[in-house]
């Protein structure tokens, strides 16, 4: 695939409709929020006015801060969620991954068999760079249908602060 003098991480952002750094300057819901010993994790969703790829209208931001060391560098993960999807959509979203990033972790993906995107339960995963971010479709019983982007402050190079700044006027 030629990115024509992008990076996959470029590639990848640039197929969504909704920008993702915009998510805390837009109207957003804190949803969730859990504490255990070590550290602290806040979820904010918004629901999406068009859904990506498809298949995802609702949008989560979740924040993890270390309770001994409030630093900039906390994880973001994003997760996009739909409750209503069809396994054509999904094999889709994931070749489409497979195109950017190689196939996923296990192999799986290249896999063009429809069942597999019809079962109650999959993970498809592919490690991003030296493994500092993820990307994942993962599908069960209880959450449903999501694409997952973990350390997406990794992916884009930001800390929490910056992605609470306003953005700059192009």
């Amino acid at each position: 695939m030629d990115f024509e003098g992008k990076t996959p991480e470029e590639v990848f952002f640039d197929s969504f409709n909704y920008k993702l750094s915009s998510f805390f300057h837009d109207d957003y819901t804190e949803i969730d929020s859990i504490e255990t010993p070590a550290t602290f994790m806040i979820v904010y969703e918004k629901h999406l006015a068009q859904k990506e790829f498809s298949l995802f209208d609702r949008l989560q931001f979740r924040i993890f801060y270390d309770k001994e060391v409030i630093t900039g560098s906390n994880p973001v993960n994003v997760k996009f969620l739909c409750d209503n999807y069809t396994p054509e959509a999904v094999m889709q979203l994931a070749k489409m991954i497979s195109g950017i990033f190689g196939l996923d972790d296990s192999g799986i993906c290249s896999n063009s068999d429809i069942k597999f995107y019809s079962t109650d339960e999959f993970d498809l995963f592919w490690t991003i760079g030296d493994g500092e971010s993820f990307i994942s479709i993962e599908k069960s019983p209880k959450e449903g249908l999501s694409l997952n982007i973990l350390f997406y402050n990794n992916l884009i190079g930001h800390n929490v602060g910056d992605l609470l700044k306003p953005e700059k006027q192009v």
